[in-house]
């Protein structure tokens, strides 16, 4: 079987495009085995889940650091918690079919961009441009309020704009320095040089005559 979808590339143009079932499984597991290796798992756990009928791959992404959630879709008052985990989900036809991500329905981010549903506003997806490291990348920052990726002119909930908005102009958000949830690949040093050991000054030959 295969996934089609109309393309439109820089120059406006359209053409269809397709991948099949194997050529889709290929690209997700390379891209799962590239986001297992872009965090720090002090701070980013990332869990693979069993998969629901219909979908390829089924994760929970975990941010261990300060942030914040709503309990129901009328509270608007946000909790302070320690950390805060989402939920991924890509089928077959990826990397032309967008995946999804959503919170608990009593304990979503407090967020402009998720809905009071508790799912998650994803950035319209472009084939050959969007993945899932791009999207998982957009939800670890949004879980620490990286103001970086809020959208303000496109909300979600628009009950927490305020709130958002008052806690970045104070610093308050990010919750943590963005920098750190990222992997870091130690390269060995170099061995140390020992001292040259330079011979001692050989005397003259004496001056011919």
């Amino acid at each position: 079987m295969s996934f089609s979808t109309t393309y439109v590339d820089e120059t406006g143009r359209s053409r269809e495009v397709s991948i099949s079932d194997s050529d889709s499984h290929e690209a997700l597991r390379n891209d799962y085995n590239a986001l297992m290796k872009t965090y720090n798992p002090k701070y980013v756990t990332i869990e693979r889940l069993q998969a629901a009928p219909g979908e390829e791959l089924h994760l929970r992404v975990t941010v261990h650091a300060p942030s914040h959630y709503l309990t129901s879709s009328n509270t608007t008052n946000p909790q302070p918690c320690s950390s805060m985990s989402v939920e991924v989900a890509a089928c077959l036809g990826y990397p032309l079919k967008s995946v999804s991500a959503w919170y608990p329905k009593d304990r979503f981010l407090a967020s402009p961009n998720v809905f009071r549903s508790g799912k998650a506003c994803i950035d319209r997806w472009i084939p050959f441009k969007s993945s899932l490291l791009t999207v998982v990348e957009k939800l670890v920052m949004d879980m620490i309020h990286n103001p970086v990726v809020t959208r303000y002119d496109s909300m979600a909930n628009s009950s927490v704009e305020d709130w958002h908005k008052k806690n970045a102009a104070k610093h308050l958000f990010p919750t943590m320095e963005p920098k750190l949830l990222y992997a870091v690949n130690l390269t060995p040093l170099p061995p140390r040089r020992t001292a040259a050991v330079v011979p001692a000054p050989q005397p003259l030959p004496p001056r011919r005559r």
